[in-house]
């Protein structure tokens, strides 16, 4: 699956309790698991599971979170 790192994360409200799909589709596989500690736990954040886990921390605050995502997926806007 070609990835892309994404540097920042907007979602919308119908979205929000989504799962994150690339937890399991990218950052679990071989090719992009050493990611995980970049994206995440040096940052001091957890692994996200939901959308708004992505975009929001748990006082609704928005992160600027590095993450990946699945090129076919991407727009900018």
């Amino acid at each position: 699956m070609p990835a892309m790192i994404i540097h920042d994360v907007q979602v919308p409200d119908h979205c929000k309790n989504e799962d994150y799909p690339a937890m399991e589709l990218l950052y679990q596989t071989d090719a992009y698991e050493y990611l995980l500690n970049v994206h995440f736990t040096t940052k001091g954040a957890y692994f996200p599971r939901t959308m708004q886990q992505l975009w929001r921390d748990p006082q609704g605050e928005h992160r600027r979170l590095v993450v990946l995502w699945n090129a076919r997926f991407v727009s900018s806007l």
